[in-house]
């Protein structure tokens, strides 16, 4: 047994039984456990792999057999249990909640083939770490001996015709426009003879699926893919949940058996690399609801699992990693194959899809879609009539739907006018997955500001396109009051064209959510629980306020914050301190100088050279801010005190402003306490309510 608990109480807690597993000693108090089954006559799961020519196939090693039980079991009970309301079976029209409720502890109990190897620590620890990554959930395995063996030719549906050519590569294939654009580049572009796993999830598709297949053997000619659909469908009852994000592991699991039984070591996801490092368009789209299906850390994962089952490495690639979606989509243009553009399948909605709009228009994955779209002039290929809502004109309701685009937008905003600092500061998780690629970690990081750097530009210049465009319509006020364009203009956000001396200090943002704490022209404005709108003077103390805020659950170095703070006066609003240095930002530059000289030492220690040229670079930006003190000459004399000095006054300024928000806002200040929010030597915000700050 692996990953034993103790029992504990149910809530988002659930646990699944698969097939003919016992139900006793269950791992929590689970009274109604979700039942699984493949095979007998209680049976609820089918899984069916269509059209798989008998000259293809040959036994895989029983691991991979297992590997697809495992894989269509995880993707079932994903789909069964509902985030929120306590892992609740039941279909309802709630949306999941961000937070705790957002993510579940899952419980497997299943049958395998090889019990042993699944239970060793390499392959538990490479399966859970790698799910839990994927779809932000937690979960707990436990693997019995398979009684009644079913082997993997069960679940063929043979095609009648032959195996007619060598596969080069296995291809997992959505039907979306990355997946499209990668079939276009290995069969058409590079005339390479490919295979593609379908996972047939949805027949509403099925015939725009049949329209791609057949426009990929138009113009692929004699290297046109071959189509291998797979079918799992269950009973009507286990399908409450559309967040699914646990479906690229089942791609994954699916193409690494057929890659394995035809002799490949490796399967190759395509999606553009903006999508694939998942840093969220918005506050709305924080942890798994932005999703991770090709994040690096999950290709490297599985392609850990694939490697320990195979006995030898085994291969996940993404090879659009550097593309935006408008370049995907001018790589299709660019092959002959914008025609296609209009049959591929973006949207998550698609149980709203009709045949007049196959798109709703709104969802992160609809925008990001049309934004591609018109920044690479394929909108003759788009029909703009097939979205529910229109990207630019089209009215947003209230809630979820107009801060969507609102903060896609700002986010766009905010990149294009950021330097690499500002983009590494702005987004830690792009720092953090640095390590998951192979090289340079300097290089990588160039390279990822670079990616978001060109969809930033190919963003805005759709909006300012569009503002010109409408002028007309918008100087008599013609437009919807919630569409993008109104949206923009009205709080004064319409971009020049120009890049501005200074960092976009989010001034003229567009503001939608409950919570709110941002600069509102040379002040903070603020709101909280969805009451009236407040304004703060600036200060110090709401400068870190705004910082901590920024980042829920990241601590941050007091001398840090306030290093920060100094070097950014202008940006809060705290007037300019002129050449000379004030005396309290020397001792924050004098803290934080010692701070780094540890650091260094540290990172000479480790030999760590990206850690080193990180704090040289650090040190030498320091350096030159202290130059402006006329007559320090840039020399720092070390005060054992300055530390102290510095959080102290760092968390009186924070509690000052709190009292200060106090005066018009109480439940507001009352949030901003302990536990919430801490001071002291790395102060922290770590909202335990579900609340999610738009700053």
């Amino acid at each position: 047994m692996a990953n034993k608990l103790a029992t504990l109480p149910l809530g988002n807690e659930r646990v699944i039984l698969c097939g003919s597993v016992r139900e006793d000693d269950l791992l929590v108090n689970d009274h109604d456990p979700l039942r699984l089954r493949r095979w007998g006559p209680d049976r609820n799961v089918y899984l069916k792999i269509e059209a798989l020519h008998r000259a293809m196939y040959k036994a895989v090693p029983t691991a991979f057999v297992d590997l697809i039980d495992i894989a269509t079991y995880v993707y079932c009970a994903d789909q069964a249990i509902r985030r929120g309301n306590g892992g609740s079976l039941a279909v309802t029209d709630e949306k999941p909640e961000i937070g705790q409720n957002w993510r579940r502890k899952l419980h497997f109990r299943i049958p395998v083939r090889n019990p042993d190897l699944w239970k060793s620590k390499e392959v538990l620890n490479h399966l859970v770490s790698t799910l839990s990554f994927l779809s932000e959930d937690e979960y707990l395995f436990e693997f019995e001996h398979l009684q009644k063996d079913h082997s993997l030719e069960g679940y063929i549906d043979f095609g009648s015709t032959p195996f007619d050519g060598l596969i080069e590569e296995v291809i997992p294939f959505s039907g979306g426009l990355d997946s499209l654009a990668g079939a276009v580049q290995e069969s058409v572009i590079d005339k390479r003879k490919v295979l593609l796993v379908h996972h047939r999830s949805n027949e509403k598709l099925t015939p725009r699926h049949h329209q791609l297949l057949d426009l990929l053997e138009k113009h692929g000619k004699d290297k046109h893919p071959m189509h291998l659909p797979v079918r799992i469908s269950k009973k009507k009852a286990l399908g409450c949940e559309y967040t699914q994000r646990s479906r690229s592991f089942l791609y994954a699991s699916l193409g690494a058996t057929i890659a394995t039984m035809i002799g490949l070591n490796r399967i190759r996801f395509y999606e553009n690399g903006v999508i694939s490092l998942n840093l969220p368009p918005s506050a709305q789209v924080v942890g798994a609801r932005a999703t991770r299906t090709t994040h690096p850390q999950v290709l490297n994962g599985m392609a850990k699992l694939l490697t320990t089952l195979a006995g030898k490495p085994f291969g996940v690639e993404n090879p659009f990693r550097w593309k935006t979606k408008t370049e995907v989509i001018q790589l299709l243009a660019d092959a002959g194959c914008g025609e296609m553009i209009k049959y591929s399948t973006s949207c998550t909605h698609t149980w709203e899809m009709t045949k007049q709009h196959t798109h709703c228009g709104t969802c992160s994955q609809c925008i990001d879609r049309r934004f591609a779209v018109l920044a690479a002039g394929q909108e003759a290929n788009d029909p703009g009539e097939a979205y529910g809502v229109d990207l630019l004109v089209g009215e947003r309701t209230d809630g979820d739907p107009k801060a969507m685009i609102a903060a896609y937008l700002e986010t766009a905003n905010e990149i294009n006018t950021m330097q690499p600092l500002q983009f590494f500061g702005r987004f830690g998780e792009a720092a953090r997955v640095l390590r998951q690629f192979e090289g340079s970690a300097e290089t990588t990081a160039l390279q990822i500001f670079e990616l978001y750097k060109r969809h930033a530009k190919q963003v805005t210049r759709v909006v300012d396109q569009a503002i010109s465009r409408h002028a007309a319509e918008i100087r008599l006020r013609n437009l919807p009051a919630n569409c993008l364009i109104r949206l923009v203009v009205d709080t004064g956000n319409a971009s020049n064209g120009k890049e501005p001396d200074e960092p976009h200090n989010g001034s003229t943002a567009i503001v939608c959510g409950d919570y709110i704490f941002r600069k509102k022209g040379q002040v903070w404005a603020l709101r909280f629980a969805g009451g009236e709108e407040q304004i703060l003077l600036p200060s110090k103390g709401a400068a870190y306020l705004h910082i901590l805020l920024s980042n829920p659950g990241t601590p941050f170095s007091a001398i840090d914050l306030a290093c920060r703070v100094a070097r950014r006066r202008q940006e809060y609003a705290l007037s300019d301190a002129g050449e000379k240095i004030d005396q309290e930002a020397m001792t924050a530059y004098k803290a934080r100088y010692t701070e780094l000289e540890e650091e260094m030492e540290e990172a000479k220690t480790n030999n760590d050279s990206g850690q080193k040229q990180r704090v040289q670079s650090e040190m030498t930006a320091l350096a030159a801010e202290i130059q402006k003190a006329k007559d320090r000459g840039g020399k720092l004399k070390k005060d054992s005190d300055d530390r102290e000095r510095v959080r102290k006054a760092v968390g009186n300024a924070i509690r000052t402003a709190v009292k200060a928000i106090a005066q018009f806002d109480k439940k507001m200040a009352e949030h901003l306490k302990t536990p919430r929010l801490c001071c002291g030597n790395n102060p922290m915000y770590m909202p335990t309510d579900g609340v999610v700050w738009v700053t």
